[in-house]
């Protein structure tokens, strides 16, 4: 049985004629209408294009919808609205946020140029197509991949309550009844929108690459088993993005945990028409209902499997083989939790520890963890604490989820683990190699790499451009990346010194293979 969604998303993708012809460079020809892009050095950027009609109104908590079309040129100098979120406590943002950003060489190539798709992170209730305040800050734009032959896209998806929320109010509206994944729908129809028009920017719609952190990298994950993408998406790479293993929460826990607190939170719990009641609350009041969390866990906000968009658990998917095989990358950095290793209660000796543990893994794993990981075995109890959440949380998911991968396709799977921690910034250099601090080596931005650093960007990106043109990400006179496999666990560790590894007994990941693992949402 085709899911009824499926089949209406999946029309929406047929071949389309440019409204529009142009021999003018500068612009592209969309068939929503022409867009003029504005030169940033050697690129040609195109900023703030709707890929979906805007969800606001009636809209709220719908599917997305084709986008509309325009008459003449639309400026494609500034980017568009984020999406709605709580930024510096403080609601930000427009509802009129599905847009995305393209970058492509100044002077339009000969042939079509692979595509790579950036998904952001944000716990999937914060940031935006734009770039991030972290690390220094940085600027989600193509500087650094499209001098090497790609076209570079960026976009907004809906966030947070605007973009999860499940309800059986919602349900009610949909032959399917089903809800929430809005903001994931919304990733289907910006991929959509690339199959019918990114060959306007030079892009090629058979070669797009998606690749993002945390969050955005966990949306991979799940996208690339979702029967709406087939034949969308060429190759991935999920960064730091695993800490349930490609696991979501159910839909029934997405509806009965936030949806229930969010309708009670804005006074609609009881109200004849509960879905009309919540679009009748300003965005506001809805985003601020219920915000989400940075920490690891419990994650508030994301997709959830719900029979149709998501038919069951991405990794019981990829066991079973019933995704489309693709090239993956798929990592995490040397030190993920540093950030969070307080987020359990402050860890300053033993007992705190413990209790950490406890907390996070419960009282039927804890003594099992005390003794892999015994305290005295590292310089303090926040660093043991640090290493038990980075092991079990990101570097021995990852490893699960190579393994489960290569293990059901041909096509290669490439691990690593990131080690290099921002050096040139007194400030952010004691913070480790935390989450995602990748980003200042991918994306242009305010931090200012050392010289060393610099050699490691131009790797970074070389790995990763590479995969996008080709699904290896070997070439140049970068050290080989030898693929992961069930007999080898090989992975690159990217640092000062990166070369290929064998294994990963530092992080006991035959230990987290026995270890339950705590549920990854409220």
């Amino acid at each position: 049985l085709v899911p009824v969604l499926f089949a209406l998303t999946a029309s929406s993708a047929a071949a389309q004629v440019p409204s529009c012809t142009t021999n003018d460079p500068d612009v592209a020809c969309t068939v929503e209408g022409a867009v003029r892009g504005v030169v940033e050095g050697e690129m040609l950027a195109f900023k703030g294009i709707p890929y979906a009609r805007p969800p606001v109104g009636p809209l709220r908590w719908k599917p997305a919808e084709a986008a509309e079309s325009w008459s003449g040129e639309r400026d494609g100098s500034r980017f568009g609205a984020i999406c709605p979120q709580i930024i510096a406590q403080e609601v930000r943002g427009d509802e009129d946020c599905l847009t995305l950003n393209v970058w492509r060489p100044r002077v339009k190539p000969a042939q079509p140029l692979p595509v790579m798709v950036w998904l952001t992170g944000g716990g999937n209730h914060s940031l935006s197509g734009q770039g991030s305040a972290g690390y220094g800050g940085v600027t989600y734009s193509g500087e650094k991949f499209v001098p090497e032959g790609v076209v570079f896209v960026s976009y907004n998806l809906r966030l947070g309550v605007l973009g999860f929320l499940a309800h059986p109010a919602l349900d009610a509206e949909r032959p399917e009844r089903i809800s929430g994944n809005y903001g994931s729908l919304d990733q289907v129809a910006m991929l959509r929108w690339l199959k019918q028009n990114i060959a306007a920017f030079g892009g090629d719609p058979n070669k797009v690459f998606l690749f993002g952190t945390s969050a955005g990298g966990g949306n991979i994950c799940a996208l690339m088993t979702s029967p709406l993408t087939r034949g969308l998406i060429h190759g991935v790479a999920m960064q730091s993005s695993v800490p349930s293993g490609c696991e979501l929460q159910t839909l029934d826990d997405a509806r009965n945990g936030t949806g229930v607190k969010v309708a009670a939170a804005v006074g609609c719990e009881m109200a004849a028409d509960v879905a009309a009641c919540m679009r009748g609350k300003s965005t506001a009041e809805i985003v601020s209902a219920l915000p989400g969390t940075f920490t690891v866990l419990p994650r508030i906000y994301g997709p959830n499997v719900d029979g149709q968009i998501f038919p069951d658990q991405p990794l019981k998917l990829i066991v079973d083989g019933k995704y489309p095989p693709m090239p993956v990358i798929i990592g995490n950095t040397s030190e993920e939790t540093m950030q969070w290793a307080d987020s359990a209660g402050r860890v300053s000796d033993e007992a705190s520890y413990a209790a950490a543990l406890d907390k996070v893994f419960g009282a039927a794993s804890r003594e099992r963890i005390l003794v892999e990981y015994p305290v005295k075995s590292y310089p303090t109890p926040r660093l043991a604490f640090m290493r038990v959440t980075t092991d079990a949380e990101f570097t021995c998911q990852s490893r699960r989820v190579a393994r489960a991968i290569s293990k059901t396709q041909r096509e290669p799977v490439y691990r690593y683990i990131f080690t290099q921690a921002q050096e040139n910034d007194p400030a952010l250099k004691p913070a480790g190699v935390v989450h995602t601090v990748e980003h200042a080596f991918l994306f242009p931005g305010k931090y200012q790499p050392t010289e060393a650093e610099t050699s490691i960007q131009r790797q970074m990106v070389g790995y990763w451009t590479r995969m996008a043109r080709t699904g290896n990400p070997n070439g140049g006179n970068d050290p080989q990346w030898p693929a992961s496999s069930l007999e080898s666990d090989s992975y690159l560790e990217i640092g000062a010194a990166t070369s290929a590894r064998k294994g990963s007994v530092e992080a006991k990941c035959d230990f987290w293979d026995t270890v339950p693992f705590p549920q990854p949402h409220l």
